[in-house]
């Protein structure tokens, strides 16, 4: 199967239309099969951000022979009509896909289910209820059905999604917003990650008084992690005191309640850890897409566990009520992009990510002051 966006699958074009979306993809597809050049003026007619996008790729569609040129739009064409409609329902988790499915016909159901991965198949049937599970036909069942009808009842629930993005076929560059092609395993490390790093730079400020507290209801790894995470912290990545205080009460608020329930103490104990972790963690990575489109905020979300997902929507909203400074906001980018690049070395991220290139914002303030020193030297 060719991988959307990759001409051929591979070659030294194998990324030439990544990162932009089918739609768009297809637009200038259109264009050069119309002259290509002699278009451009369409892109005045779109949003700022679609026509920076289209520019750029265009450029670099026209620098290729003209015979060269119409063999890749024509097969691209051709592939992303192969693929029309689709949301890549398979890097969605399965709980949105559950959740989606409940109240649809048990044939519909089937049709869903029988065109995505077993796994995930599996996941969703096992958590529905036993007599809609008895009247979904299966894949089997479904041999008969005309191609036309399966296509268009998927892409009718795929309406229900964002699209999620495809990745490249090569190492490329790789940028803040990539972090929605990682896997929703990956994207989980990533969150219990940057939930360690957030309770660091609350506890640095509120004090060692406090971080002792919560000690004692964590596990010694998770302890040891945390107390490393506040020794770590940067000064200037420290909370106030205010916002340090209001974060750690909203995310202690209820947790110790439900790991109470939990029934022994042990499993109490893991419960709370997990659960502040990731509440912390997804907290942090909302600060970080409060300025993001709507669209790359729900692929992240699709990645996660619904429960997660929708706390991290959750936690955008509440974040956009605050200000930020541009220079912050991109320091918490590059923070993120440093903890994906320091996952892919110990193998929690796919080592791959490592032949690509990690495009950070950079400091502003030490680049500034490291070109005075070089001109005072």
């Amino acid at each position: 199967m060719v991988t959307p966006n990759v001409p051929g699958g591979g070659g030294p074009y194998a990324n030439l239309f990544y990162p932009l979306p089918p739609r768009l993809t297809m637009l200038l597809c259109t264009m050069f099969t119309q002259g290509g050049a002699d278009d451009m003026h369409i892109l005045d007619l779109l949003p700022d951000d679609d026509a920076y996008a289209l520019q750029e790729k265009a450029e670099a569609v026209l620098q290729i022979d003209g015979e060269k040129r119409a063999a890749i739009v024509v097969r691209e064409i051709r592939n992303q009509i192969h693929f029309a409609g689709s949301a890549r329902l398979e890097s969605i988790d399965p709980t949105w896909l559950l959740s989606a499915v409940k109240g649809e016909q048990p044939l519909t159901i089937g049709i869903i289910l029988s065109q995505l991965p077993a796994s995930t198949r599996g996941k969703i049937l096992s958590q529905l209820p036993q007599p809609v599970r008895d009247r979904i036909p299966t894949k089997e069942d479904l041999k008969n059905t005309r191609l036309e009808i399966m296509r268009i009842v998927r892409q009718k629930f795929e309406l229900k999604f964002a699209t999620m993005p495809a990745p490249p076929g090569e190492p490329t560059n790789f940028y803040f917003k990539d972090i929605a092609l990682l896997e929703g395993r990956e994207l989980v490390q990533l969150v219990r990650a940057l939930g360690i790093e957030e309770l660091g730079a609350a506890f640095l400020t509120v004090g060692k008084r406090k971080l002792a507290e919560l000690l004692g209801s964590l596990g010694r790894q998770a302890a040891e992690e945390l107390v490393t995470a506040v020794k770590e912290t940067d000064p200037r990545d420290a909370m106030d005191l205010e916002d340090a205080s209001a974060f750690l009460s909203r995310m202690l608020l209820g947790l110790k309640v439900e790991a109470e329930r939990a029934g022994n103490p042990q499993e109490a104990n893991e419960l709370f850890q997990r659960e502040l972790f990731q509440k912390a963690g997804l907290f942090r990575l909302a600060k970080t897409v409060r300025l993001e489109r709507p669209t790359f905020v729900q692929q992240l979300a699709q990645r996660l566990p619904r429960t997660h997902g929708r706390l991290l929507r959750s936690y955008v909203h509440r974040v956009n009520e605050a200000t930020i400074e541009d220079q912050k906001l991109r320091r918490l980018q590059d923070l993120v992009l440093y903890r994906v690049e320091k996952l892919a070395a110990r193998g929690k991220v796919n080592p791959r990510y490592l032949k690509f290139t990690f495009c950070y914002w950079g400091d502003d303030q030490g680049q500034e002051q490291q070109s005075e020193e070089a001109q005072e030297g």
